[in-house]
């Protein structure tokens, strides 16, 4: 039954997580704590499938990946994972996941509010931009595993097509998250994850429902897309903040 229902969980976080290039990993964190999986060890399943289920986006949509952009995310994340260390030892949890929500929260509005108003920044102010989104997406997924907001948001405000912010998000996670296992493994200690039958199968399931993603990425207007973006900013802004109450 764990079985069963942890592929499922799997399929279904990252179909979401291939339609919309992030979520996946805080979707199906609360599905592995429910099974039983201990959260360290829950935490560090969940970064290497993500950074498993997206290795095939990369490849298919590399012709469509901003270099710049996703390196500028990169850089910002380093000292940003490095600082999320440093507050997710000094701040309580449910501190943390409150802050958290607030902001989140605050950049679905932000991006409500700015709906009909297409981002026209200079390559600068965009570099910079990038820098701080990376920067914010590497302390929220160090203390809250929200790391997938910051650079949607930058994306979403950027007018950049749906396939360019798939690739991008899909490269960014990749090496964002190994960077994270890096910085969690030696700092925190979290534990190796261990092969099994049932993660080899969740595995497996989470890169065909990131295919389906994908595949339904293509048949939906940059509005969908932008109107999913802005569901899941605000899905997540709450959840978090309920969590934090519950």
């Amino acid at each position: 039954m764990v079985l069963i229902l942890g592929a499922l969980g799997a399929f279904a976080c990252y179909t979401v997580g291939g339609l919309v290039g992030f979520a996946s990993s805080l979707l199906y964190l609360p599905v592995l704590l429910v099974l039983g999986v201990p959260l360290s060890q829950a935490v560090a399943l969940n970064l290497v499938m993500a950074v498993l289920t997206r290795l095939p986006s990369v490849v298919v949509l590399r012709d469509h990946l901003d270099r710049r952009r996703t390196t500028a995310m990169l850089a910002g994340s380093v000292p940003g994972i490095a600082a999320g260390l440093v507050v997710a030892r000094l701040v309580p949890a449910g501190v943390l996941e409150v802050g958290a929500g607030l902001v989140v929260l605050a950049s679905g509005l932000h991006l409500v509010r700015g709906r009909r108003c297409p981002a026209t920044t200079p390559s600068g102010a965009g570099t910079r931009a990038a820098l701080v989104a990376g920067g914010c997406s590497g302390v929220l997924g160090v203390t809250t595993s929200l790391n997938g907001i910051p650079p949607a948001v930058l994306l979403a405000r950027s007018g950049a097509t749906v396939k360019a912010r798939l690739a991008d998000l899909s490269a960014f996670f990749v090496v964002g998250n190994c960077l994270t296992l890096a910085a969690l493994a030696v700092v925190a200690d979290v534990p190796v994850v261990e092969p099994s039958s049932e993660t080899a199968a969740w595995l497996m399931v989470g890169m065909v429902g990131n295919a389906v993603g994908l595949r339904l990425a293509e048949l939906i207007d940059q509005r969908r897309f932008d109107d999913l973006t802005i569901g899941l900013v605000l899905l997540s802004g709450t959840a978090s903040l309920v969590g934090a109450v519950t």
